[in-house]
């Protein structure tokens, strides 16, 4: 039993520095508000919502790591013709590892103002306030005996003294660019700043504070001299305290039907697919499609790391659903396009 729960605890370990560092998911590159908040709102669409599942080190015994995201987007123009524009969102993730049911709950209401700074290039700020708590399953943490400070009690329960959840505020800050070019290829690049509040891991009175969480962000649309194909490059950034995450790769897009670009009535069809690399972790595949505003796609991680005899080379399984709507146009008569 020692050893179950030693080797756990060091698969927890080392999944937090190298694996999954605070928010991160393999389809990471489907809702950047995440991470970001100027990112809210910045996409074609004018309001979204994203769902992912992830289960992460299944074949490690009482390690396992199950996720849950959910992102909301809103876009509200700044006036009738303006090119400005607010977001506003909602952004919650749940996980929950370990036969001690450790669980993280983040929930944050990112919002941000994008400037059009001219026909090819935006800009946005925003700002992310929210709730961050963690819990633990107390009775569950048990060894063979446990000190007492006199004696030892068999199958007693370890840290009894300690607080079992806490609760504190949390607030994330960011900027955000975007650049199109004449062939329609989009750019982007963001830096966000997490965990401002740095608050208390408050489960003793010596408990430490959370690392302030770095993010920067990069990737692009490229479109190609066929116009069904785009080459979509991207990469992130994490870094908290002494330990980093680093991931870039690329996703393909085949468009199977072209939709129209004005008014949207008719949607397209979509198929991608891509591989990104996790620095000391592992090579991620991704597939796709999207159809009629509705994504939907899966990831693999092939992990590498020095866990990956233990995993047997699966660190993660992921679904993710994402629909992208907008809001019905107007002709110059009042009538709905």
């Amino acid at each position: 039993m020692k050893k179950i729960i030693l080797f756990s605890a060091s698969v927890l370990c080392f999944m937090q520095a190298k694996a999954q560092q605070d928010k991160n998911i393999s389809a990471w590159y489907q809702s950047q508000v995440l991470y970001n908040p100027a990112a809210v709102a910045t996409g074609a669409e004018d309001y979204s919502i994203f769902t992912n599942y992830r289960a992460q080190w299944l074949t490690v015994p009482n390690a396992g790591m199950r996720t849950n995201t959910l992102n909301a987007e809103f876009k509200i123009r700044d006036g009738v013709m303006g090119r400005n524009s607010f977001g506003v969102g909602i952004s919650a993730v749940n996980d929950q590892t370990g036969d001690a049911k450790f669980m993280t709950t983040s929930v944050s209401i990112p919002f941000n103002y994008t400037i059009a700074l001219d026909r090819n290039n935006k800009f946005s700020i925003g700002l992310s306030p929210g709730f961050y708590q963690q819990s633990v399953d107390r009775a569950s943490q048990t060894w063979e005996n446990g000190w007492t400070g006199i004696n030892f009690v068999t199958n007693a329960n370890t840290e009894l003294s300690l607080n079992s959840s806490y609760a504190t505020i949390d607030l994330g800050t960011g900027m955000y660019y975007q650049h199109t070019t004449r062939n329609k290829s989009t750019f982007y690049a963001g830096y966000a700043l997490n965990h401002l509040t740095r608050q208390k891991i408050a489960f003793s009175f010596g408990g430490d504070k959370l690392y302030m969480n770095m993010v920067v962000q990069a990737g692009a649309d490229l479109t190609t001299k066929r116009r069904d194909f785009h080459v979509q490059p991207s990469m992130i950034f994490f870094r908290s305290g002494p330990s980093y995450n680093f991931t870039a790769g690329c996703s393909f897009e085949h468009t199977i039907k072209e939709g129209s670009e004005i008014t949207n009535i008719n949607k397209s069809t979509n198929v991608t697919y891509g591989v990104y690399y996790r620095h000391n972790d592992a090579v991620v595949a991704t597939i796709g499609m999207k159809v009629k505003g509705v994504k939907f796609g899966l990831a693999f991680d092939a992990n590498y790391s020095k866990l990956s005899q233990a995993t047997s080379s699966i660190g993660a399984v992921e679904a993710y659903f994402k629909t992208q709507l907008y809001y019905k146009k107007m002709n110059h008569r009042g009538k709905l396009r």
